[in-house]
């Protein structure tokens, strides 16, 4: 399993759900990227490529778990690679770009001012419309290949994340309590990722299009 960290998200943030899925089982590698801050298109490539590693490793394919800015990134990556994707979780992930909290569009405008300035690391205006990051956005709202297997957890009480950007029409959507934080530490939140990852084995039609190492 792969589990995705979103704006802002360090080791930290990410380790009580880290801690959870470990406990329960599940091999996790846990993914910040940059804190989610940098180029998307660049960001995916990065993400596809551990992915790509953990399935090798795994010797199947590997569930995507990503909250907020990185359940962006693994739906980008599950539609590119899902030869190595066994599923998709997203928690407080927003589909619609614009579709956010006025504090969170104002805090990504800064970064972007940031790195336009030449701050490195950081995403740049341009990402938001030029050719860099355009497959990224095409595919926040690209049907997933047939059968796999997509949740998209969200709350009503997500101030950062408003609901309806959550709400994709390729997923099973579904509402729980709590802020955007607590879909990472929630007891809400994580009965609805067991309930996912109950629910679906990894399709054999994905197992059998992995390229693995000796």
């Amino acid at each position: 399993m792969v589990l995705v960290g979103g704006f802002a998200t360090t080791d930290p943030v990410l380790e009580p759900m880290n801690r959870w899925l470990t406990a329960r089982g599940w091999d996790v590698t846990p993914v910040t990227g940059g804190a989610g801050m940098g180029c998307a298109g660049l960001t995916v490539e990065a993400l596809r490529a551990r992915t790509a590693a953990a399935a090798e490793r795994t010797r199947s394919p590997v569930w995507l778990v990503g909250h907020s800015r990185g359940g962006q990134f693994a739906r980008a990556v599950a539609g590119a690679a899902p030869g190595h994707v066994a599923g998709l979780i997203t928690l407080g992930a927003p589909f619609d770009l614009y579709g956010l909290g006025l504090p969170t569009l104002a805090a990504a405008a800064m970064v972007a001012a940031a790195g336009t300035l030449g701050v490195p690391g950081m995403a740049t205006l341009r990402c938001l419309t030029g050719s860099c990051c355009r497959d990224f956005r095409d595919t926040l709202r690209r049907p997933l290949p047939d059968g796999m297997p997509f949740t998209s957890i969200y709350s009503r009480s997500d101030r950062t994340v408003p609901a309806h950007a959550s709400i994709d029409p390729a997923a099973r959507n579904v509402e729980v309590t709590g802020g955007h934080l607590s879909l990472l530490t929630g007891t809400a939140a994580r009965r609805a990722v067991a309930a996912a990852l109950g629910e679906h084995a990894v399709r054999p039609e994905y197992a059998s299009t992995l390229s693995l190492g000796a």
